[in-house]
Formats: structure tokens, sequence, C-alpha cells
């Protein structure tokens, strides 16, 4: 709204500068009054000045100059009904003068902050052709008309939709806002304004009596599901402003926004910190590349943590405040930021990026396009690298009122976001969420997410490893992450309908693979993993080594994990391994024993080839004889259908 008045009160000076010096049809009385007005006027003297504008109008009540630098004077002073009372005066007496389209433009404004759209949408209209063709402000009346057009159809047509507080209990500030969640919507963290207008960021967990069995939400576990806030750590936080946090999919990882820090590269720099167990490390300057003399805030991390969205107001972008785009390179360093291009960004002002954990969602805030009237919440979707035309998200996620900053759970289901309401005649800004209404969702590809933790098979003992994910159908490589050193855990996120393989290694110990399905009927996978210490018979099984039925050449799906073999032989060369097959009891012991031999063959062939050498490596077929399962089930079978190698 601030901008917006500022905004008015520059088209208040530019109507002054073209209106006509003075009314030359004044009596002399009035124009010796009018003189003096406009003396005192050019003086900053605005107090005198209405009072002799006043005068002048006893004398000449329809004099059109004399309301207009009145409407003028009450701007400045933020006189709403003196504005609106000598506005409409000014459009009744000229209607098609070049002076009148500020009034028209403000009595449109007038009208569309009050939600009365039609009527706004008439003055507008009216300001349209008055403006200078071309200018920025003929093309502020036609967004205006456009949004007008847009309101009453959307008030019309509004989205069903019922907020929840969070609660007291995280709600337990005057101001709270951007909440950001992770992937299994377990963790929230905020910002939050303390009494003494600091700035700092908090968190809080969900208490896990409001959970339901399958790992979903209960009803009604907003107001009381919640454990008390706390700061989130001593390490981040400081007697300087810190705030407009993002954090990775799995918790571990937050960028934030600190202001007038002495490593600082301008007003407000991002900053990244990442979590061991339940400690946050010193926060780290992105660095110059990053961040720049100019104004950085409002991040977005991916749910990999690997993509950074966030506004800024620095060069090249397309108008004020741009979202931008950054990533992390192999070296591990934050690329050189990218504009998001005319496509999302206007002229005017954006801000807020979320980017859904699918990677593919952008949800942002804009003044910019056809919408409610100030911020309005868009959506954009990237296909490759080109991001699709924005879309309001509508009426009532957005108002007349600013809406910047919103949530989305990885599911497509909830949002989250802020909203101000009155408690005993005070503004407080408290935390809300909301069932998405269904035409939304469906603009959402939902996720889900994989959570666990890796520990050492004989000893129960947490480990830090590597994980490795790849899609099944397209042999490609989707996500690289590390379970957490202090507590074995890790999460990563999912698209819904994926054949998945995962691969988790450290060293010292055999690598595992897993594979799984992700379907729509569950929220997540739950997947704990022993690793076993590389000591002599300890065995693993190649999970996603495939075979056509009855045969034993390799399927190409195979091919990544028979790399992944590659890679630990290479790595630990000292060790020799047995490849062994093995069937299930469907067909005769001869023919089983022949197709288990000739499948461990061709793994030992495809290793050889690869560079493993012939002396490390042997194998052999072991039929049906070595069943892991009872041979009564298509999934036992399943299991028993396997290779395995053993160390030697």
């Amino acid at each position: 709204m601030r901008r917006v008045l500022i905004f008015f009160l520059l088209l208040s000076l530019h109507t002054l500068h073209v209106a006509s010096a003075q009314d030359a049809t004044l009596p002399r009385r009035a124009r010796e009054i009018y003189d003096k007005a406009q003396a005192a006027w050019q003086a900053r003297q605005l107090v005198e000045a209405a009072t002799l504008f006043e005068k002048v109008l006893q004398e000449v009540p329809d004099s059109y100059d004399t309301h207009l630098r009145l409407a003028q004077i009450y701007e400045l002073q933020r006189n709403v009904d003196l504005v609106k009372k000598h506005y409409y005066k000014v459009v009744a007496l000229k209607p098609t003068a070049p002076q009148s389209a500020g009034a028209f433009q403000w009595l449109g404004r007038y009208h569309f902050n009050a939600e009365r759209y039609d009527s706004a949408q008439v003055y507008f209209e009216k300001a349209y052709p008055l403006f200078p063709p071309k200018s920025s402000l003929s093309r502020l009346a036609e967004k205006s008309i456009a949004s007008s057009i847009f309101a009453q159809h959307a008030i019309k047509n509004p989205l069903v939709i019922q907020k929840r507080s969070l609660g007291d209990t995280v709600n337990f500030l005057g101001t709270q806002y951007f909440p950001v969640m992770t992937a299994d919507d377990e963790t929230l963290i905020f910002t939050g304004l303390t009494e003494n207008r600091d700035e700092n960021i908090y968190i809080t967990h969900r208490k896990q009596n409001g959970r339901a069995a399958d790992g979903g939400a209960t009803d009604g576990r907003a107001a009381t599901g919640w454990e008390v806030p706390e700061e989130i750590s001593k390490a981040i936080n400081t007697s300087n402003n810190e705030g407009t946090c993002s954090v990775s999919a799995d918790g571990r990882t937050l960028v934030f926004t600190a202001c007038n820090r002495q490593d600082g590269f301008g007003s407000c720099d991002l900053y990244i910190s990442h979590k061991d167990g339940r400690d946050w490390s010193a926060p780290v300057n992105l660095g110059q590349q990053v961040n720049t003399r100019d104004w950085e805030s409002q991040p977005s991390l991916s749910a990999d943590g690997h993509t950074l969205y966030f506004a800024s107001d620095r060069k090249g972008g397309q108008g004020k405040r741009d979202i931008w785009m950054t990533h992390l390179d192999e070296k591990k360093q934050w690329t050189n930021p990218k504009n998001l291009g005319t496509t999302i960004n206007t002229s005017d002002d954006e801000n807020a990026p979320f980017i859904h954990a699918n990677g593919r969602t952008l949800f942002y805030a804009s003044n910019g396009l056809t919408g409610m009237g100030g911020f309005d919440i868009f959506i954009s979707q990237r296909m490759d690298t080109v991001w699709s035309p924005s879309k309001n998200l509508g009426y009532p996620i957005n108002t007349v009122a600013d809406q910047v900053g919103m949530f989305i759970a990885s599911d497509g289901q909830k949002a989250y976001y802020t909203d101000d309401t009155s408690e005993r005649g005070k503004t407080r800004s408290l935390i809300y969420t909301f069932q998405l209404p269904e035409s939304v969702q469906q603009m959402i590809i939902p996720t889900r997410y994989a959570k666990g933790r890796v520990f050492d098979k004989k000893t129960g003992t947490p480990l830090a490893s590597e994980i490795d994910l790849f899609d099944l159908k397209t042999q490609q490589k989707v996500g690289a992450f590390t379970s957490d050193g202090k507590t074995g855990s890790f999460l990563t996120v999912l698209n819904s309908g994926g054949e998945y393989a995962f691969y988790v290694s450290k060293t010292g110990y055999l690598f595992k693979s897993l594979s799984f399905t992700v379907n729509d009927s569950a929220s997540f996978v739950n997947l704990d993993i022993p690793l076993e210490a590389i000591e002599k018979d300890r065995a693993e099984v190649l999970n996603n080594i495939f075979f056509h039925t009855g045969q034993y050449e390799l399927d190409d799906k195979s091919k990544v994990e028979l790399n992944k073999m590659v890679e630990f032989l290479n790595k630990n060369r000292s060790i020799k391994i047995e490849i062994s097959g093995h069937t299930d009891d469907v067909g005769s012991d001869s023919e089983n024993m022949e197709l288990s031999r000739k499948r461990a063959l061709s793994v030992q062939q495809y290793l050889h080839k690869s560079g493993v050498s012939t002396e490390r490596i042997s194998s052999k077929g072991y039929g049906e004889t070595k069943p892991v399962a009872a041979n009564d089930s298509e999934t036992a079978r399943q299991m028993n259908r396997r290779i395995e190698w053993r160390i030697l």
C-alpha cells in the first residue's frame, strides 16, 4: 500500500506540471487569492495553500484548476475523503481534459481497493485514452483495466478454501511469517519478529502422537500438534536480523537472509548453514557470485539443495526486483545467477519465489501482472529450460491486499502462508494452513519421499554414507545426497510413479543396492539400510540386475548396477569376490542350475570387460539350492531369483 501511495503522489506531481498555471476565467478577487495559493503550494506550505484554494472555491465553486490543486494537496496529506471529493469534481467539470487522467486513475484505484471492481473498470477506461500513448502511465491504466476485469470474474468464481491457524503454540509472537517445511511435513521453520524488532529464525516439530499410522496427517492436528518453537541455533540467530529462510527437503541445508553483517557485500545477503545431528554450522556468505552490493533476499532452495531461487534488485534485471536462479556446479560452487526472464519478471516487482519439491513448479509474488491488486501469487511450470506463462492463483488466495510468500507441501495438497488478523485493536501476522482447491492441485505434480537411516549391521552405529539415486526407467542419476553422520538419517524427494534404485556406499563397507517403486497410495518409502563391513564371507544382493524370464543375457537396465560394482572393485583392489546365481523352484533342478550358472557368468564377463582382472572374480550357479524365502508366492520367488556377490 505504501508503494501505491508513493506512486499516486508522483502521479499528482505529473498532473501538476501538465496543468495550466492558473484558471484564466477567474474574476479578479478570486485570481488574487488563487495566485497566493499557488505561491504557498510551490513553497510546499500545504495547509496555507489548502486554506487559500478553498477560499477560491467560495468565490468560484466550479474552478477546475482549484479542485485539481486541492485534490493534489489532500492526496499529499493522505486525506482520502477530501481527495475523492475534489477528484469527483475534476472529472465532472472536464472529463476529456488530459489533466483529468490522474483523477480518473486515482478514483479507479479508490474503487478497486474497496473491491468495487466494476466501478474501478469504468474510471480506468476513462483514464487510459487521456494518458500519453505508450507511456508508463498509459500502460498502468491498461493493466488496471485488465485487473478490474480479472477481479470481477475471480470474485464470481471463488476457490473454496478454509484457512486454519497453526495455533498459539506456533503463533507465539505478534509477527511470524515465511513458513517452510521439510518434505516429510514433520519440521516447520519460520521467521519471527520479537517485541524488540529483532528478526530471528525459529524451528518446531510435529508431535509424534499427531501422526497417523501410515505417516500421513491426522485430522485436527494443526492447532495442537506442534512442539513449542525454539530459536533454530545460536550459531545462526544474532542481535541483527535473520529471516526469510529456505530449507532443503531433508532439513539439513538452510539458506537465509541476513542484513548488515560485517562479511556482507550489500544491504542484505544470502547465507548458508548445514546441519549435522542437531547442530547447525556457522553460516557462510554465499559469496560475490551470488551476493552483490544490491539487495538479495527471500531464497527458495530446491529439494536436493542444489538449486537456489531468490529475489534481487541487482543490475541486469527486467525491472525493479526480479527472480533469479543459481545452482551448484560439479565443484560445489554456486554459478553466476541467471534472471528468469520476461515470462516471470516484469518491469515492476517480483519477489518471494518458492520452488516446489518437484523442482518444476514455481510460485512467486508480483505486482506487475494482472491480478486482484498489489502483490498477487502466481504459478509457472518449468518445461526443460522454459517457463510457462504465469497464472494467477485466483480469489480468495489472492485479494486486494498484498499476498507475499506461500509454501506448498511436497504432496501438493496443503499450503502454508501468513495472513494478518486483528486482536483487541492490534494487528498480528499469523501462520495459517489450508487445503489447496482441486483446480490448484491439478497444476502441481506431487512428490513422495524416501526416508530412513544407514547403520552398521553388526553394531547398529549410525553411518555417514554417500547415496546415489537413479531412475531405473531412464537409467539417469536423479539425486546424490548423504546420510547424517551423527544419526545416519536421510530423506530424499521422489516423483510419483517412478522406479528407483538406491546405491549406498561408504569406505570400508560393501556397497548396497535397493530398488523400489513409488505409487500414489503411499506418501513415503521407509528404508532402513544396514551396511556390511568388508570382511571375509560378507555378501550382498545385486538388486538391480535384470534378465528376461528364462534368459541369461543382461538387460540394459543392469548397467548402472554393474558399473557401481566396477567402481567398488576399483576402489578396493585387494579384495576378491564370487558372483553367485540363484533361481526359484520353477522348472527342473538341472535347468535352474544351468540358468543360474550362465547368469552369474554374464555378470562376471561384464566385470572383466570393464577392466577388473580375471583372477579377482569367480562365478558359480547354485540353482534353487539356497533359497532365502519359501517358494510359496510370487514375491518370495522373486526374492529367490537373485545375483549375489561375496567377499572371498
